[in-house]
C-alpha cells in the first residue's frame, strides 16, 4: 500500500486591507486569487475606516458578518487617517495584539520602515506593479503570518 505525501489544507483567513488607491486594491485583490489561496480580503480606502471595523463600530458589530481579521495589510500614505496612525491605534489595543499589521507602501525610504517596524509593523513590502512580485509577496504573508500555528507566529513576530 503507497501512502501519497499531501499537503496541509490551508484554512481561509480574512485579511484586511487598507488602500487608498483603488487600482492597487484591485491589483492585490487579483494577485491573491491568482495565488490559489482561499483567504477572504476586506478592504478599506483609510484608516478611520480600517480602525471602526477593527473596534466593530456601527455597522462592523456583528463578527459572524464582520469576522475580526487574521493579518491588516496597510498602506502608509492615506486620507483622514493615515497608515502609522492606525498602527499607533493598534498597539494600544490590548485585544488586538496577536494581529499582524504589514505595511505594503511605495516608500522605501529608510526612516518610514524604521518608524513603521517601531510602531509595530511586523513586516514591510515596498509597492511593485509587476504582477508576480505581488503574487510572491502576498504567498509569503501566507506562509509568514497565516498558514502556521499560532505559536510559531508570535515566535517570528518577535524576531522580526
Amino acid at each position: 500500500m503507497s501512502r501519497m505525501n499531501t499537503l496541509p489544507e490551508v484554512s481561509p483567513a480574512v485579511i484586511l486591507l487598507a488602500e487608498d488607491k483603488e487600482t492597487d486594491a484591485i491589483f492585490f485583490r487579483i494577485a491573491l486569487q491568482q495565488s490559489g489561496l482561499p483567504h477572504i480580503l476586506i478592504t478599506f480606502q483609510d484608516g478611520q475606516q480600517t480602525i471602526a471595523y477593527l473596534r466593530g463600530d456601527f455597522p462592523y458589530t456583528d463578527r459572524s458578518d464582520f469576522p475580526l481579521p487574521r493579518l491588516l495589510v496597510l498602506d502608509l500614505d492615506m486620507p483622514r487617517v493615515n497608515g502609522f496612525d492606525v498602527l499607533s491605534w493598534l498597539a494600544s489595543q490590548s485585544d488586538l495584539k496577536h494581529l499582524p499589521a504589514v505595511i505594503l507602501s511605495s516608500s522605501s525610504r529608510d526612516s518610514d520602515i524604521a518608524k513603521a517596524r517601531q510602531l509595530g509593523a511586523v513586516d514591510y513590502h515596498v509597492k511593485t506593479h509587476h504582477f508576480a512580485d505581488l503574487v510572491e509577496i502576498i504567498q509569503s504573508l501566507d506562509t509568514r503570518w497565516l498558514s502556521q500555528l499560532p505559536s510559531h507566529r508570535h515566535v517570528e513576530k518577535a524576531s522580526a
